[in-house]
């Protein structure tokens, strides 16, 4: 069962969705934990959404780790991951952004959407989701969201 809290960060993601036309998106902690997912159609099974998870959460770690070589102290903002180019039908673009320290925002989309657009509307729901975060505090905005429904 979804939580109320819960649901209130899938309305955020939701409405991002439905202004950009993206695939995916899915809220999910350092360590890989999915603290939301919204998509058009929920094909896929729990696993998926776990495997999702904990590959880009160890991206982000990666990338962080390789960072912190070149620039110690710097903090990623955002990593992107283009597949395919942007003619081909289904070619698409993973982007991760930091909500807060702990807590990633990972969008799919197809690579033939307006990039620009859709980095727009990331910085927009970014916002929204780090004021929700922040108005409960980090921890207690995620007390009680289970990993998946």
């Amino acid at each position: 069962m979804v939580n109320l809290r819960e649901k209130e960060i899938i309305q955020i993601i939701k409405e991002f969705r439905k202004r950009t036309s993206i695939l995916c998106s899915t809220v999910f902690t350092e360590d890989g934990f999915i603290v939301a997912v919204e998509q058009a159609q929920i094909d896929e099974d729990d696993d998926y959404h776990q495997s999702i998870g904990a590959i880009c959460a160890s991206i982000v770690s990666l990338a962080e780790n390789g960072i912190e070589l070149f620039q110690p102290g710097k903090e990623i903002r955002q990593i992107s991951i283009q597949a395919g180019d942007q003619l081909d039908d289904e070619g698409f673009t993973i982007v991760l952004e930091s909500i807060t320290d702990d807590t990633k925002l990972s969008v799919v989309f197809p690579t033939f959407l307006n990039l620009g657009v859709i980095l727009f509307e990331i910085k927009q729901t970014v916002q929204k989701l780090s004021k929700y975060f922040s108005r409960f505090g980090q921890n207690e905005a995620l007390e009680g969201i289970s990993s998946l429904p």
